[in-house]
Order: structure tokens, then C-alpha cells, then sequence
């Protein structure tokens, strides 16, 4: 079966961004952008100087423009050997990000940041395929656990509390405990949109510790659920269910009507309840019942 923007449309909308939930992708088929370099890196500070630099993108990141996208992370990095020497076994504050423009309007817009005097800067022109290494996530499989939330706002007292959480004198386990920058296209849904095409929040937050023996892990679920337990009075009450790797409210990842539409084409595509997601998405009817 072949869903596209002409044949199958319910489906195909329904494939882009509902999981795992109406079938087995075989092949895609995918139109590129024509972006051949981004003006990327990561701008670096000892842990101590987390509250002035978080309260410093706090106020920068809202305006800026949408060439630019961010993430701010406290990190707390173990001393291995693949870890570069100047980074090895510290607790540091990075953020990293991509910027498209010229070279002297990437420098425009991160001046204020850089401004800030970065213990290590290696902000410049990038070929677009390494991006996927900006963030240093590791390539291989490993053990982990983590939580997650939605943010609609980054005030001073939600800065408080995440300070508090895993600022300067924390004891937190968490590898590492970031806030990704939102809004801008993430908000506008473009023409012929999925089921998932805009994110209504300013900022996802995302916490995560290795979980290498079952007490890392149970110390590392502990933490990282404690991060978004205490940043819920700004959570929008959404879910992105990317990042959800423990069991959510699957409709928290969709708005009522997004919700209501992913149930009718499950019951089309899926009558038999035959394919099961993460995130499963029910029929619109189950054991005689109307499903929420």
C-alpha cells in the first residue's frame, strides 16, 4: 500500500507523527532542503556559571529569529577516555545549537551569548551532515533512563527551580539535564501538515542518567522524575512522545481533534488490533465502548 499526499491521504497524514500505530513502513520517500552548510557548534562554561548564562538565554531565546535554534544543558560528564581531557569527569553548562545565514549573521545573533565569555567556542561554518553529532549523543546502544516535559514559559521561577534541581552544588545522577529551544515554524503548521506538525510549547525539557547496574538506574529514574515533577506548574500539559520512554497518556501528544481523527483511521486501517506501538492510539470503539 502506497499513502502519499494524492492516495491513501488519511493514512499518510496519520503516519506522520502517530507512531507506530497504523502499520510497517517499508520505504519513504523523502524531499530534501537545499542546505548544504549551518553555522553550528557549542559554547561552553564551568557549572559555577550556570545561573547567569541560563538567565542570559532565558531572555535571548524568545526573540530569536527562526534561523536560529538552541538547547541549553547542564552536564555532568564522566572522566572516560573518549571524553576530551579539558571536558573529562566536570559538571559544565553548554549550549549548542545551528544557525542559518551568513557567517556575520550568525555572529549577530549569538552575539549576546558569546558576550557572556565562553570557556570554549567552537561556533562556525559546518558541513549540514555533521549536525548529527552537534548534540554528542552517543552512536551505539546505551542503557539509560530519563523523563521529560513540555514548557510553556521559562521565568525566573522556573529558573529557580531548575537551579535548584541541577544547578551549581547539585548531587543530582543525571547525565545530563537540558532545555530545548521551541516556537518559531515548530508553532505554524505547514500546508498539508500530519497528525503531529506543530509542538504548542516554548521549550522541551529532557533529563537522562546512565543506567549501567539497576541502582544507577533506579537512582537515575529517580532523579530525572524529580526534574519534571518539580517544573510541572509550567508544563503545558502536553506530552512529546518522542521523549516519553516510559508509559504516558498517549493523548497528551496530540490535540482532542488530532486525537479524535488518529482513533476513526486506526479503526479503518487496523480493525483486528493487529500492530502495537509505544504510544498506542485505540480504536474508536473497544469491547462494545466508545473510547476515550
Amino acid at each position: 500500500m502506497r499513502a502519499d499526499a494524492t492516495q491513501n491521504v488519511e493514512l499518510f497524514w496519520a503516519l506522520r507523527g502517530g507512531g507506530g500505530n497504523f502499520g510497517v513502513v517499508t520505504a519513504l520517500e523523502l524531499r530534501l532542503h537545499p542546505i548544504e552548510t549551518a553555522y553550528a557548534g557549542m559554547l561552553v562554561w564551568d557549572r559555577d556559571e550556570a545561573e547567569r548564562v541560563l538567565r542570559r538565554w532565558a531572555d535571548w531565546a524568545p526573540e530569536a529569529p527562526d534561523a536560529v535554534t538552541t538547547s541549553f544543558r547542564f552536564l555532568n560528564l564522566p572522566p572516560l577516555p573518549m571524553i576530551p581531557e579539558p571536558l573529562r569527569g566536570r559538571s559544565l553548562v553548554v549550549i549548542d545549537g545551528a544557525v542559518l545565514g551568513s557567517d556575520d549573521e550568525a555572529c549577530s545573533m549569538l552575539r549576546l551569548l558569546r558576550g557572556l565569555d565562553p570557556e570554549i567556542d567552537t561556533f562556525g561554518r559546518v558541513p549540514a551532515r555533521s549536525l548529527t553529532r552537534l548534540h554528542m549523543d552517543p552512536e551505539g546502544p546505551s542503557p539509560a533512563v530519563s523523563d521529560g516535559t513540555l514548557l510553556g514559559e521559562l521565568g525566573d521561577p522556573t529558573i529557580d527551580t531548575i537551579l535548584e534541581q541541577v544547578g551549581p552544588g547539585s548531587t543530582s545522577s543525571l547525565l545530563a539535564a537540558e532545555l530545548r529551544q521551541l516556537g518559531g515554524a515548530l508553532r505554524r503548521a505547514p500546508e498539508g501538515h500530519g497528525a503531529l506538525a506543530t509542538i504548542d510549547a516554548a521549550y522541551a525539557a529532557f533529563a537522562v542518567a546512565i543506567a549501567t547496574t539497576p541502582e544507577m538506574a533506579m537512582q537515575g529514574q529517580l532523579d530525572a522524575t524529580q526534574l519534571t515533577s518539580a517544573l510541572e506548574p509550567w508544563s503545558t500539559g502536553r506530552s512529546y512522545l518522542n521523549f516519553a520512554e516510559n508509559e504516558v497518556d498517549a493523548r497528551t501528544g496530540y490535540t482532542e481533534s488530532a486525537w479524535l481523527q488518529l482513533k476513526g483511521i486506526r479503526s479503518a486501517y487496523d480493525p483486528d488490533d493487529r500492530f502495537v506501538a509505544n504510544h498506542r492510539v485505540p480504536r474508536l470503539f473497544e469491547d462494545g465502548k466508545v473510547t476515550a
